[in-house]
């Protein structure tokens, strides 16, 4: 009786440390402590996401402004409303709801022999939502431009349009809205450029691309004795373009087809691009590498024909300009809703590096390439996205997209010839 008694006050002394040992080898519920951690880790990096998209958002919004009130109070063409540059910056930062990121920080320079520069320098802070738990409660953000016109004009434009006109451009209206595009862009550029200071070339292509008359001709080095349309042998470069090795081929020749170089006027490129049509499969690198020719300084005795043959503006005489030639702002747009296809001159991968071998070599002269894919498929975009000199340069563009795409191009493109300089 004793001794059971005594056993029994041991058992209830030691009861309290057996049950602490068995709560320390318990694990239900150690999960639960660390989905908090999990669940707080991705808050942090979900709302620092969401801060930094914010304030990328409103960094994109204020250099927009700046880069296009810059250029427009810069311009020394007429100014039909008499407002000062001061005032037209204003203006722009008002429309845009940011007067006071502009804070009054413009700077208007004017001299007799360079013109006029204009200068901003924008601020403001975005206020954090979530990183403010790691003591980070807002972003500073200076968006600073400067456009500069000399008196006479700004650089000179030579731009090339290489436009798809395959048969799968006839689906949803896609040849009309690319034709709208092309035209509105034209309008732009030329409307109010002086004779000389923008170039625009159009380069229509399906499985091949149709020179301008008697251009076959000119060329040195052609193999074949049949076919208006060219096709080349080697891709990786685009200079001495007037002496590559090059064979005839047969092509459709209806008129539409031609390439349409140095437009100098919106009613005489309205008219080509408006004529576009589509059929037919579809050979980028032919586009691509027919379209380069109007950038190469040796093609100069092309041009200079079809001045005589009353094809080109005699203002553009000796062009295209030498590589070395300063001022001037050489692009091409290159544009597909499909893909290299369809085995007649070269398999699909082959046409595909020629491109990109072309594309390279442009970018290496300083060209800027805008490349869009235009509802294109996968393969397609990608050698869009491969060819264009940044990604900010490339375009997936739907078809009610394209006409704002073709504006944003032409606007960069302005940009350039006003040299931006901040």
């Amino acid at each position: 009786m004793l001794h059971s008694l005594r056993q029994q006050i041991a058992t209830n002394r030691f009861a309290p440390l057996s049950g602490l040992r068995r709560f320390g080898r318990r694990d239900d519920g150690s999960m639960a402590v660390f989905s908090v951690f999990v669940f707080f880790a991705m808050l942090l990096v979900g709302g620092l996401a969401i801060d930094m998209m914010r304030n990328e958002n409103e960094r994109v919004r204020m250099q927009n402004t700046a880069d296009r009130a810059v250029l427009a109070a810069t311009s020394l063409r007429e100014n039909v409303s008499n407002a000062t540059p001061q005032q037209i910056v204003d203006a722009y930062f008002a429309a845009e709801g940011l007067t006071a990121q502009l804070g009054g920080r413009v700077i208007v320079e004017e001299d007799a022999e360079t013109g006029r520069t204009v200068t901003v320098v924008p601020a403001a802070t975005v206020p954090t939502l979530f990183m403010n738990m790691l003591g980070i409660n807002d972003f500073s953000v200076v968006t600073p431009a400067r456009a500069t016109e000399a008196e006479g004009g700004g650089a000179r434009i030579e731009l090339v349009m290489v436009l798809d006109v395959s048969g799968s451009m006839n689906g949803q209206g896609k040849i009309g809205t690319m034709r709208t595009a092309a035209v509105n862009l034209t309008d732009a550029l030329l409307t109010d450029a002086e004779p000389g200071d923008v170039a625009v070339t159009m380069v229509p292509y399906d499985a091949w691309v149709l020179p301008p008359s008697g251009m076959v001709n000119l060329m040195n080095n052609v193999s074949g004795t049949n076919g208006a349309c060219l096709d080349w042998s080697v891709w990786d470069t685009v200079l001495n373009s007037i002496n590559s090795s090059v064979s005839r081929n047969n092509c459709s020749t209806q008129a539409w087809r031609t390439i349409r170089p140095y437009m100098s006027t919106a009613t005489t490129a309205s008219t080509y691009l408006n004529d576009l049509r589509a059929s037919g499969t579809t050979s980028i690198d032919l586009g691509l590498r027919n379209g380069a020719l109007f950038f190469d300084p040796t093609m100069q005795p092309v041009i200079s024909q079809l001045i005589a043959n009353g094809e080109v503006d005699p203002v553009f005489e000796g062009r295209p300009f030498d590589w070395e030639e300063p001022n001037v702002v050489r692009a091409l747009i290159l544009l597909t809703d499909g893909q290299n296809c369809c085995g007649a001159r070269y398999p699909t991968t082959q046409q595909d590096a020629n491109t990109l071998a072309t594309c390279t070599a442009l970018k290496a002269q300083g060209v800027l390439i805008y490349s869009i894919a235009f509802q294109a498929p996968t393969r397609g975009a990608a050698l869009m996205q491969a060819c264009a000199s940044s990604p900010s340069h490339y375009f997936n563009a739907t078809t009610t997209e394209l006409l704002s795409v073709f504006q944003g191009i032409g606007s960069n493109i302005q940009t350039q010839a006003l040299r931006l300089t901040l």
